[in-house]
């Protein structure tokens, strides 16, 4: 069940149970607020449980690129005759739409199937051609209260009153993030540490660290994010230290996100800076 966000709730229930559902939705906000989630339950609603439902297309790629092909085989499945009420799809991050993907999608939004609902799921849709956008219903999924997660934690993940208190107030509205948080409160300690240690090192340290964290770059990229999420969280002030320490971070999380550059020499990079 979603948490939060009540209006939208009220909005799709009243929508399902009058068959008013229009033929394509984005759900754009925050990451981990519980956008993909919302969109698989009123497919449930619709047609029962997910995995049993051949009226329901996920495409989730993550952070790859969504291709053509992938478009040309939702075109093939949403105009087939749904064996319910009607054909189901959901896009997560759908601005990893590629441009041929993203005009053949453009298509189908142009001409849609007379029984199907298409739902594209986006915390960055500025990334999304707005030709797209223009053609869907947009529905703005907002952050989260911090007393929402912290009793979600609570109540719902038994996490104990400290870590739930700490990791609600970091995740800045994102119930995943608070929840990613929470099971991983004792690295997350960790890293953070490491930060604070690196910012009062001198150079030489500061190095043989970064030579030691930059083997595996999913353990490095792991690391900088818990980096940047302390470090945003101590200040909403860019002139601060906190800020300019976050500002760094963004930064250095990016490029660890493109595998043509030089994540070591990025992380040298900062640590002179830090």
């Amino acid at each position: 069940m979603l948490l939060g966000n009540e209006k939208i709730q009220n909005y799709f229930r009243t929508l399902v149970e009058n068959d008013g559902l229009s033929h394509a939705y984005l759900f754009y906000g925050p990451e981990g607020v519980g956008k993909k989630s919302f969109a698989l339950e009123i497919s449930e609603v619709i047609g029962g449980p997910a995995i049993k439902n051949p009226d329901l297309k996920i495409i989730d790629k993550g952070s790859e690129e969504i291709h053509i092909a992938d478009i040309r085989e939702l075109k093939n499945f949403a105009y087939l005759t749904p064996f319910g009420k009607c054909k189901l799809t959901i896009i997560n991050n759908a601005h990893n739409l590629g441009r041929d993907a993203s005009n053949a999608l453009l298509k189908i939004l142009e001409e849609p199937p007379g029984k199907s609902v298409l739902f594209l799921i986006s915390h960055l849709p500025k990334l999304l051609f707005a030709t797209v956008v223009s053609r869907c219903q947009l529905i703005r999924f907002k952050p989260l209260k911090q007393s929402e997660i912290l009793n979600y934690l609570i109540d719902e993940k038994k996490v104990k009153n400290e870590v739930a208190e700490f990791s609600a107030k970091l995740a800045n509205g994102s119930l995943g993030l608070a929840v990613e948080l929470a099971n991983n409160f004792d690295n997350f300690q960790k890293n953070n540490a490491l930060l604070s240690k690196l910012m009062k090192a001198d150079f030489k340290e500061r190095f043989e660290t970064a030579k030691k964290i930059s083997g595996s770059p999913e353990d490095l990229k792991k690391i900088v994010g818990d980096w940047f999420i302390y470090s945003a969280s101590l200040t909403d002030k860019p002139a601060s230290a906190g800020g300019k320490l976050a500002k760094g971070l963004l930064n250095l999380n990016n490029i660890l996100s493109r595998p043509q550059f030089n994540h070591r020499l990025a992380l040298d990079n900062f640590l002179v800076n830090l």
